[in-house]
């Protein structure tokens, strides 16, 4: 039974219901034949006859088969969903036609690119401004490399002269400084030895001479006199000397190789600090440059990135196939309530087409709660397509969901239902994804039983009756039946009527009967929605 008619059924609203179900069951050839075929004793070729025909039908003996039928959708298998992966919103600049069909790597959709081409011009300024940064920075790296090492090393020449200076003095020039004046010195004494000598001489000379003539005593007194002050003389500069040596040796020479020691230190102190200072200030050169280089590589990723973003603004079809706008089996909006179109605004991630695979289909359908108990995974279905007509496939029953959940999603009180999903074993070009399939799945078949259209059942004070034509012909007599299991079109009658007799379609209304308290059709529970057995 269809999704409106059972749900009228069971909510008892007699006359939409049987009206609703005689409109649907009219269109089935087998049930006009039933009608037109059953007609009472005054059936005829006349209008009477026909009008008669088209009020009762006869009760009559045959298979029935109770079978699940229902509506559901054509959904591929397989599926490509068209989404643009942009960060935020984006307007759509054009978008391939919807049912339009497209080879792989068609243009499907292209989205605004100026303001990511903006932000890249913007983006690629301050970038070649970095790398011109770049390059300066590395120029400075490099003197301070060549300015540092030079410092070093004027530093390490000197500490050199100063080692040089003090291993020299101590070595060489403090000892020959000190051999000089023990030379001098003794040299000195020396030449005053030889002084005394002749002073000597000359006072032995001039005591020699005493009774000399006067020219004679004043020569030999002229020479004691030189010769004494050569003595004072030479005295003197040995006294001088040895004093010097004094001083030298315990003043100047360990002053002058303490100096040179400080020297040596003070510059070993320069070497360091020159050291340091190159390795400070080449390292802060070289973190100016690497802070360019930062900044060059986060406007590389972000140009790269806009250019990803600017490239992701034109969509291409993944396969071949055809265009369907939005999410399969949804509404062609999203929040906001805009629709599809060029110029909406269209935020990443959401799906703008969907692009299925045409080469293999499922049916996604409704499974009423008495049907969830007989219905097993792998049980054949017949399908047909609405929107091609003379086509009919099988296919198995796959899926069934172990949920129920409402048949109308916003009414928690319609009547529940799982889902359940058919795959055809057969695929026809003519469908296609989204297409509405009508699914026959066999539950029962009962063999020659009682049966009449499910429109002559009624509901009477909470009990099913039929009306049934007197003999005569003139009125219909009100009569408690039990129903047993039906389908869309007829309901097996296990007690109450017999084969031959006619029962009205429609409750009377001329007071025959309780007309006013009349329901819908009275099949059970258990009632299933197919055709009778040809």
């Amino acid at each position: 039974m269809t999704n409106g008619k059972r749900w009228l059924k069971v909510t008892g609203i007699a006359g939409v219901v049987a009206v609703g179900l005689a409109a649907t069951a009219w269109k089935t050839d087998v049930y006009k034949r039933w009608l037109h075929g059953g007609g009472g004793a005054g059936a005829s070729a006349s209008d009477g006859g026909r009008a008669d025909a088209m009020r009762y039908a006869r009760a009559r003996r045959g298979d029935l088969r109770v079978s699940l039928n229902e509506e559901g959708k054509l959904r591929a298998v397989k599926s490509h969903r068209i989404f643009p992966q942009l960060r935020g919103s984006s307007r759509i600049t054009f978008l391939a036609p919807e049912g339009s069909t497209v080879k792989k790597g068609d243009l499907l959709v292209t989205l605004d690119k100026k303001p990511f081409e903006d932000q890249l011009l913007t983006v690629t300024g301050e970038l070649a401004a970095a790398q011109r940064a770049l390059a300066i920075a590395e120029a400075a790296v490099l003197i301070q490399e060549r300015t540092g090492a030079s410092a070093v090393k004027l530093a390490q020449t000197k500490l050199e002269e100063a080692s040089v200076s003090l291993k020299t003095y101590q070595e060489m020039e403090g000892p020959q400084k000190l051999n000089k004046t023990e030379s001098d010195m003794n040299e000195s004494k020396g030449k005053l030895s030889e002084s005394q000598k002749k002073l000597t001489e000359a006072r032995q000379k001039l005591d020699d001479e005493l009774f000399s003539d006067e020219d004679q005593r004043r020569v030999l007194t002229r020479e004691f006199d030189m010769a004494s002050e050569n003595v004072r003389t030479l005295r003197n500069t040995v006294e001088s000397l040895q004093v010097q040596r004094k001083i030298f040796r315990a003043y100047e020479y360990p002053q002058n190789m303490k100096n040179k020691k400080y020297a040596v230190e003070n510059a070993e102190l320069e070497v360091k600090k020159a050291e340091v200072a190159a390795k400070n200030e080449l390292q802060q050169k070289k973190e100016e440059a690497q802070k360019q280089k930062d900044i060059i590589e986060r406007h590389s990723r972000t140009a790269q990135d806009l250019r990803d973003q600017i490239a992701r603004c034109e969509l291409r079809a993944p396969a071949d196939g055809l265009v369907i706008y939005g999410e399969a089996g949804e509404n062609r909006y999203y929040f906001g309530g805009q629709q599809i179109q060029v110029g909406s605004e269209w935020y990443g991630s959401n799906t703008i087409m969907t692009i299925p695979d045409l080469s293999a289909f499922e049916i996604d359908f409704n499974i009423a709660e008495e049907y969830r108990g007989r219905l097993v995974e792998g049980t054949t279905a017949d399908i047909t397509v609405d929107a091609v007509p003379g086509l009919r496939m099988t296919g198995k029953l796959t899926k069934i969901s172990k949920l129920a959940r409402p048949r109308v999603p916003y009414d928690p009180g319609s009547p529940k239902v799982f889902d359940g999903t058919i795959a055809p074993a057969t695929h026809d070009p003519r469908t296609i994804s989204g297409m509405t399939a009508r699914v026959e799945i066999l539950t029962d078949e009962l063999k020659d039983v009682m049966q009449v259209p499910i429109e002559s059942v009624f509901n009477a004070d909470g009990k099913p009756v039929c009306y049934v034509r007197k003999p005569d012909g003139q009125g219909v007599e009100r009569r408690e039946v039990k129903p047993g299991k039906s389908n869309d079109h007829f309901v097996e009658i296990v007690e109450g009527l017999a084969e031959g007799e006619e029962v009205q379609l429609s409750a009377p209304t001329d007071g025959t009967g309780s007309g006013a308290g009349a329901g819908a059709g009275a099949a059970p529970a258990s009632a299933g929605t197919t055709k009778p057995a040809k």
